[in-house]
């Protein structure tokens, strides 16, 4: 009658992206301009960076 029951959680498809992060990229799908401006700048390495501590609370 008042549909208390959990929804069902659909599969999803994620792309983590890891490279030496704190925290993975998450990607739901890859858009278009990124892929082309890939090809045209150079990498770029940031070996000296301090990385920010990040607190997750819970809800």
């Amino acid at each position: 009658m008042f549909k208390f029951r959990k929804k069902r959680e659909k599969g999803h498809e994620y792309n983590l992206t890891y490279d030496n992060l704190a925290v993975p990229e998450i990607h739901t799908h890859e858009p278009e301009e990124a892929a082309e401006e890939e090809d045209k700048k150079p990498g770029i390495t940031y070996d000296s960076v301090a990385i920010p501590e990040i607190h997750i609370r819970k809800k």
